[in-house]
């Protein structure tokens, strides 16, 4: 039997090191020197973000709802024309 390498790689070590750096730059930024006010601008860019992400949302239902009235005319079988006698 062959056994398991359990060590963590080299590139999984960077990785892990890269989003703990981000997550201390993140919590410095926010719970630092002069947190209260980067607090105030990224709630203020958060409810840019959910308004922008409800258009967006409202404007794709809009071209589902077109998109699909539009797609069962094209696949619905053409009404064939009676031959007169």
């Amino acid at each position: 039997m062959k056994k398991k390498n359990k060590k963590m790689s080299g590139s999984k070590k960077i990785l892990v090191a890269e989003g703990m750096a981000a997550l201390g730059a993140g919590a410095y930024y926010l719970l630092g020197p002069d947190g209260k006010k980067n607090q105030k601008k990224v709630a203020g860019l958060m409810t840019k973000i959910k308004k922008e992400i409800k258009t967006g949302i409202a404007k794709g239902k809009k071209i589902e709802k077109e998109w699909k009235s539009i797609s069962k005319k094209v696949t619905q079988k053409p009404v064939s024309k009676k031959k007169r006698a």
